[in-house]
This record gives structure tokens, sequence and C-alpha cells, in this order.
């Protein structure tokens, strides 16, 4: 995964104030990544990833999160 812009950055932390899931469009609460479904559906490594700090690394694993649960119901 490439270099990500500062807007998605921006974009990437506006979603953990919203109360919508950003892969399956469910409910999720805010300062949240996702929904508890797509939480427990993610590897543990993964969910792990999601602790990093903003600036961190949250903002590569958030990304990834979000590939790996496309790509697992495509």
């Amino acid at each position: 995964m490439g270099e990500i812009s500062r807007e998605r950055k921006l974009e990437i932390l506006e979603s953990l104030g919203l109360t919508v899931c950003g892969s399956c469009g469910g409910s999720k609460q805010p300062k949240m990544s996702h929904c508890r479904k797509c939480y427990y559906a993610l590897p543990p490594a993964m969910r792990n990833a999601l602790y990093s700090g903003f600036g961190a690394g949250y903002e590569e694993a958030y990304e990834g999160s979000l590939v790996y649960l496309r790509q697992r119901t495509a």
C-alpha cells in the first residue's frame, strides 16, 4: 500500500467520530474503527494494529483492515 494522502488521513480521523462502519455500513460506536461484526472478522494481528496511535500506524492499519474486509466479502 502506498503513502496515505493528507486528505485521506483526515477522512480516517473523521470516521472515528461516525456511527457508521466504513466497511459494511452497519452501526458502530464512535471512537471505534469498525462495527463489532467487522472488527471480529479481522485476524488478531490486524485487530491489534488498530490500537496504534494516529500518526503512528493507525491510518495504515485502518486502510489495511478495509482492504481485508472488502476482499473477504467480494
